[in-house]
């Protein structure tokens, strides 16, 4: 298993946005069940329709459980809960990416509830991840994909100060956002 230690450390909260590790949700005997079908209920159709085909279609407990472990291996993985409910309403993605040790750059996926559409929590949430970057204070980027025609994705970046990075070769319609950090450690 790699070194969860940044998940652990992924901890913050927004006006109405609380975001820890996924393994928080997992606290009593049925907690996987009900965290697995958590999964299910966001990953509707709409929501993972730009994303990888194994991100959705998730007809079972079994499936949602598999989508589970695959996003525990290949990232950390942090859940979104609003603060007033702790209603699961999202998942943010890390990857680290170290160049130049110690500083390292940070990739991000993320993804919102239909039924948290339109309500600016996207802004939020990203406005929160990049001050928690900031406060770690070991992180020299922070990027991520989006689709093409995903514009409210699109606009939530370059509201928070991205700027579109490169263009993903292996298909025209993902653009990378990228937000730069002035960090100390540079100089």
């Amino acid at each position: 298993m790699k070194d969860k230690s940044l998940e652990r450390r992924c901890n913050f909260k927004t006006p109405r946005l609380s975001v820890a590790s996924w393994r928080q949700q997992l606290q009593g005997a049925e907690a996987e069940k009900r965290f697995a079908e958590k999964v299910m209920g966001n990953l509707t159709p709409a929501v993972t329709n730009d994303l990888p085909e194994d991100w959705d279609q998730l007809n079972n407990l079994e499936e949602a459980r598999e989508w589970i472990q695959s996003r525990d291996e290949e990232s950390h993985f942090v859940c979104i809960t609003q603060s007033s409910s702790q209603e699961i309403l999202g998942f943010i993605f890390l990857y680290e990416s170290y160049m130049d040790h110690p500083l390292f750059d940070l990739r991000f996926g993320y993804l919102l509830s239909e039924k948290s559409w339109g309500q600016g929590l996207g802004t939020e949430i990203i406005q929160g991840l990049i001050q928690w970057c900031q406060e770690e204070g070991h992180i020299q980027s922070l990027s991520g994909g989006v689709d093409h025609d995903n514009i409210a994705s699109i606009r939530v970046l370059e509201k928070a100060g991205f700027s579109v990075s490169s263009v993903d070769p292996s298909s025209e319609n993902v653009l990378f956002y990228e937000y730069r950090f002035e960090t100390g450690l540079l100089h």
